[in-house]
């Protein structure tokens, strides 16, 4: 039996490398929208509740250097947002599925369609109103999903979730039933 790794075809086909730029999919602009309201929101509820503390403990100075602080990291976490979502990528595959995702820390998953149990789309409040969703993608011999991939178009995740589950492969789907 030959080795598939180094057989040409397989390398062409299956490597992370194979896909060109063009064919990986990214995350919609609603989708920085929506980071940026419930970041928006989680700032403002910590500045509303260390505005409270200043109040009550009549002035700390400690606690201006914190407000400081918290105003700091909200404007960097507005530069922040657009690098997370251009780079997190996606693509389906005939054999697999890969995720890349992460500015400092890349991490790239790649799931093997074989190994694919089941897949779910969720939608919290906030991803509703701008029409995003998170697909997970669970495997074999694992409670937790394989790969999330949040904030991307509900039609697209439904599109996906449709996919994955017909390239399934049937002996698997017949044992699950």
């Amino acid at each position: 039996m030959a080795n598939q790794l180094l057989d040409a075809a397989f390398i062409q086909d299956e490597c992370l490398s194979a896909p060109l730029p063009q064919d990986w999919q990214h995350l919609p602009e609603a989708a920085l929208g929506k980071r940026r309201w419930f970041w928006l929101g989680l700032t403002l509820v910590v500045l509303l509740a260390l505005v409270a503390l200043i109040v009550l403990s009549e002035g700390e100075l400690a606690l201006y250097a914190i407000l400081g602080l918290v105003l700091l990291f909200g404007f960097l976490l507005q530069l922040w947002l657009p690098l997370q979502l251009t780079r997190t990528r996606f693509l389906l595959r005939r054999q697999d599925f890969l995720l890349e995702s992460g500015v400092w820390w890349r991490q790239a998953v790649l799931i093997p369609l074989t190994r694919v149990q089941h897949v779910t789309v969720s939608q919290g409040p906030l991803q509703k109103q701008f029409g995003l969703a998170t697909l997970k993608v669970f495997t074999a011999g694992g409670l937790q999903a394989e790969a999330a991939l949040s904030d991307i178009d509900y039609e697209l995740a439904q599109s996906l979730c449709q996919q994955l589950s017909q390239l399934i492969p049937q002996e698997e789907r017949a044992d699950a039933a």
